[in-house]
């Protein structure tokens, strides 16, 4: 759910405010309303360091995750300055590295040529010439026509010299080489010396991440409080000549009594406000333990607006579902549930609601993979051990079906919520279309459906009719309430085709869930029938069987789990927030704090 918010306006003289300003800083609440997009030098600098540091952050964090923070009063800029130097330098050593290895590779067949002895032949007006081409082109003529010698012989190619008299002109069809002005052992020692330096500086790099981390954590924390406090400054508006202040912001309505105690302490002349329908809100969810563990999904697309509802709560559960349904193998379930346990009591606490997260998927998966039988590719039924149950696992073309099934019943529960939407922002007439559509799929799917299915539903006639009449009446008349009734007909027959072949093929799109299960159990399948013949070797056979089993089915777990994120994603973000009328675009909660 969204947690609600009040609007607080605060008017300070102007000697007081600055004072009030770090107060409320300290008290971490409100969420400042933002008047002015244009910042000045001081504040655009400041947001650069912070850019800086997070990447100088992040660069350290991979490069070691193990600590042994040092003495907190060391300068922090220094710090991000020594790592910026030695970043550039690596940089710069790395381009010439590949410079060198170019120049190395180019020089080593034709050896280590002393600069000194080319010197005093050029006093001689006799220029070193260096070629090189493959065995079938080279002529013994040239031989006997240049002063010619051949250095090496590698791999089809012989590399040569020629010795040009003055103006001499040289034929051959064969490639010049321009060698490098240093020698072979000098651009060896060159190479070696920058890789040993190479080496000095990640050594240096590796101990600053050990030692310095916090630092550069703390830098940021710093930098980030006088940034937010600029910019709350930056937000202020100046009244009666600039001798008074005024701030506005949001806070959670829960914290309204805690504000309130803290303000009897300030000189500041206040007003509160709910929202208006033309206010920008930010938006801070409050969901259950469960539900949380979503949040970042729904985020991944959009916060919801204000006065939407927070769809978080009502996806999490089909979520699990169609995660379940994709990987669809009940032992793939246990290595993700079990594995994401054990490692989540070492992980940091930042990571551990990622993994509860994938332990609950992990959970679902075994439940879905117990319905069809599947076990790391084995279909249980075919065993003697489980063979008397192979009568209630699902079969594909019932798990094809089961697949569509769970799909309308999410759209049509994505419609319940559009209309509880239409009603809660609106009012009762505006969600009554909607309302008619969910009332038209619901008889739709109990009276055609019931007769596929062989029931006898002759003596229900007039009740068809009258959900029939009634649910069109809602469809054709209530299409938009504050149109006339001719224009709600006319909209009607076109909403009504745009309605039927988008939820015809949002309904096609819960298929993936069914293709995706099926095609992970027979690769799993397929692993195990590649890996068993190697058990008739006798004595190590067992080996790459082991071996087949871990990286086919590790494989199969990665692929099988990467799909279970990106389409049930796709099928919620799409099929379902269509449906259910989201539209988002909410801004996130950020209060004015020294937490940050």
């Amino acid at each position: 759910m969204i947690t609600p918010m009040i609007k607080y306006s605060f008017l300070i003289y102007h000697k007081e405010y600055l004072q009030f300003l770090e107060e409320l800083q300290k008290l971490g609440m409100l969420h400042i309303i933002q008047k002015t997009k244009e910042v000045n030098e001081q504040i655009k600098h400041s947001l650069h360091e912070i850019s800086e540091l997070n990447k100088t952050i992040k660069f350290l964090e991979k490069r070691n995750n193990t600590e042994n923070p040092v003495d907190y009063h060391v300068d922090g800029f220094a710090v991000l300055e020594n790592i910026k130097k030695l970043t550039e330098e690596i940089a710069l050593i790395e381009q010439e590295q590949i410079e060198l290895k170019k120049d190395i590779q180019k020089t080593t067949p034709f050896g280590d040529f002393s600069r000194e002895t080319k010197e005093k032949f050029e006093k001689l007006n006799i220029q070193f010439r260096f070629f090189s081409c493959t065995e079938k082109r080279f002529k013994e003529d040239w031989k006997t026509d240049y002063y010619l010698e051949i250095i090496s012989q590698s791999r089809g190619s012989i590399y040569f010299v020629i010795l040009q008299q003055g103006n001499e002109q040289i034929t051959i069809d064969a490639e010049a080489i321009k060698l490098p002005e240093e020698t072979l052992s000098k651009l060896e020692n060159k190479y070696q010396a920058n890789t040993n330096r190479l080496e000095e500086i990640n050594k240096t790099l590796d101990e600053i991440a050990i030692n310095y981390k916090q630092v550069l954590l703390q830098t940021r924390k710093q930098v980030q409080e006088k940034t937010d406090y600029n910019l709350a400054i930056n937000q202020t508006e100046k009244q009666a000549e600039e001798k008074i202040m005024l701030i506005e912001g949001w806070i959670p309505e829960e914290k309204k009594d805690e504000l309130e105690e803290f303000l009897k302490n300030q000189t500041v002349v206040y007003v509160s406000a709910k929202p208006t329908s033309d206010d920008k809100v930010p938006i801070l969810l409050k969901n259950n333990k469960l539900a949380k563990l979503f949040e970042p999904i729904g985020k991944l697309f959009a916060l919801p607006a204000y006065v939407e509802l927070d769809l978080t709560a009502f996806f999490a559960p089909f979520f699990m579902l169609f995660f379940g349904l994709c990987v669809g193998d009940s032992g793939y379930g246990l290595v993700l549930l079990i594995g994401t346990l054990i490692y989540r009591r070492k992980a940091k606490p930042d990571l551990k609601p990622i993994l509860t997260l994938a332990a609950w998927l992990g959970g679902a998966t075994v439940l879905l993979g117990m319905l069809t039988g599947t076990f790391f590719g084995l279909s249980l039924g075919e065993l003697d051990l489980f063979s008397s149950y192979k009568k209630y696992f699902l079969q594909p073309i019932v798990m094809f079906y089961l697949a569509i099934a769970v799909g309308m019943v999410q759209i049509i529960f994505g419609m319940g919520l559009k209309a509880a939407n239409q009603i809660k922002q609106r009012g009762f007439k505006y969600g009554l279309s909607t309302i008619g559509w969910i009332l038209l799929i619901l008889t739709l799917g109990l009276f055609v459906g019931g007769e596929k299915a062989g029931l006898n539903l002759g003596a229900l006639s007039i009740v068809k009719t009258m959900l029939y009449v009634l649910s069109f009446g809602l469809i054709f008349l209530f299409n938009n309430p504050d149109k006339n009734i001719f224009a709600n007909l006319g909209l009607g027959v076109y909403e009504s085709y745009n309605m039927l072949t988008g939820i015809f093929g949002d309904m096609l799109s819960y298929i993936r869930l069914f293709a995706l299960g099926i095609s992970g159990s027979i690769l799993g399948l397929v692993f195990n029938s590649i890996a068993i013949p190697f058990l008739s070797i006798k004595y190590f056979g067992w080996i790459p069987f082991l071996l087949l089993l871990i990286v086919g089915h590790g494989l199969n777990i990665f692929l099988s789990s990467l799909s279970g994120i990106v389409h049930p994603m796709r099928l919620t973000f799409v099929e379902f927030y269509k449906n259910a009328g989201f539209n988002g675009g909410g801004k996130e909660y950020k209060p004015f704090s020294k937490n940050n």
